[in-house]
């Protein structure tokens, strides 16, 4: 069946992994993604090792990750004949996407006044580190730098006596991709309603803020900082705790005068039920250190898959906590289709994340493996109306 995005086509510019991975969600839903790398360089990605992969790994994770579903077109940008290029595809396409630093588009001569002159139905999505406006508005960014200024970093450092720098995959790389999938499909839907196109301008910094909006806003509305140790006041049924087998149980009981009978009852801590230091939820929450000692305890006592046996049927509200491996097995995870396989043409087949969002009647998926460099270049152009001896007048002349 056709995705929700079938006929929409991205020229694609954006290389790393924020830009990249927000095309890749595009293309998973039906959109075509047509790549543009620089003929000598290519996406930076292609060449990227994560840390601690070691050199004998069989498969570049980043770069299948960032740009599933693609075809790769080499193209020169700052050649005259590389820009008539693009601008003929401008011409064709729905959407152009990317996330250079502010100003170098302009530069190039391919910035958003440019494409609109050739196409005022465009809709050209441009991704920064800390928005187009303000001083460092030209400051480059990765990861590491957008979590470090969008205030995730402190937050998710809370019980360490510094700050501490958790990848978390990419945490604000991936936010910044959800933002601007986000903003390209407003922006299709108004044009749908206008018939006009627009510029969308997402940034890192942006997406950290909406993804903490709850947590800036407790600062914003009343004053309030995130706890700075976890072992201060809070429920001591929503937490996470040691189990015998050194696996680790998460409970989520917010309500937790809801649950707090069947925990005694299950953990044999009966004789806690009536203890005025742990009667009610505010009882708890003010004895919440030692209580979590207790429970603690308790939970070591068990392994983990043998608690989650016992709590569950009472309706009390538990889960693992889990890791990559565990996901990767996960019966949840499986029933639901949220791994997916792709054909690699060399590789094999390539188990990956999925489509986590299911749509009944346009239902997206993940089709296709990245693409090789400049894999689809003759393709591409032979489609857009140029002929073999073009492109290889092309290729002469380090235009593609």
């Amino acid at each position: 069946m056709p995705g929700p995005l079938d006929g929409i086509t991205i020229l694609d510019l954006t290389i790393y992994q924020n830009g990249p991975w927000g095309t890749v969600l595009l293309s998973d839903m039906g959109a075509e993604i047509i790549k543009i790398e620089d003929p000598v360089n290519g996406d930076p990605g292609r060449n990227l090792t994560p840390a601690g992969s070691g050199h004998k790994r069989r498969v570049n994770t980043y770069f299948q990750t960032m740009n599933r579903n693609k075809r790769s077109v080499t193209l020169n940008l700052k050649s005259e004949q590389g820009k008539a290029i693009f601008f003929k595809l401008v011409e064709a396409v729905d959407v152009v996407t990317q996330n250079f630093r502010v100003g170098v588009v302009e530069r190039l001569g391919v910035d958003f006044e440019a494409c609109r002159k050739r196409n005022p139905r465009i809709i050209y999505a441009s991704v920064s580190g800390f928005g187009s406006k303000g001083p460092d508005a030209r400051d480059g960014v990765y990861d590491i730098l957008g979590q470090a200024r969008g205030g995730i970093m402190s937050l998710l450092s809370v019980n360490d006596p510094g700050i501490v720098y958790r990848s978390a995959g990419g945490l604000a790389d991936q936010m910044g991709a959800f933002t601007l999938a986000y903003g390209v499909l407003l922006a299709i839907v108004a044009r749908e309603r206008t018939g006009i196109g627009q510029h969308v301008e997402i940034s890192q910094l942006g997406g950290q803020m909406i993804l903490q909006a709850l947590a800036i806003n407790g600062y914003l509305l009343n004053g309030e900082l995130p706890m700075p140790r976890a072992d201060q006041a809070s429920n001591p049924l929503f937490d996470i705790y040691r189990c015998g087998d050194d696996r680790w149980i998460a409970l989520g009981c917010i309500q937790s005068d809801r649950h707090w009978d069947d925990v005694c009852e299950v953990m044999g801590l009966g004789r806690l039920r009536d203890d005025p230091k742990f009667v009610d939820h505010a009882a708890r929450l003010q004895n919440c250190k030692e209580l979590k000692a207790i429970l603690g305890e308790a939970f070591e006592s068990r392994g983990r898959d043998e608690w989650l046996g016992l709590l569950k049927p009472r309706a009390v509200l538990c889960t693992p906590v889990q890791g990559y491996d565990d996901l990767a097995v996960d019966p949840q995870v499986i029933a639901n289709e949220y791994l997916t396989e792709i054909d690699h043409p060399t590789l094999g087949k390539l188990k990956q994340v999925g489509v986590p969002v299911k749509l009944s009647e346009t239902p997206g998926a993940a089709r296709s493996a990245a693409p090789e460099f400049g894999e689809h270049t003759e393709e591409v152009l032979l489609e857009h109306g140029y002929s073999w001896e073009e492109i290889a007048s092309f290729r002469d002349q380090a235009v593609v």
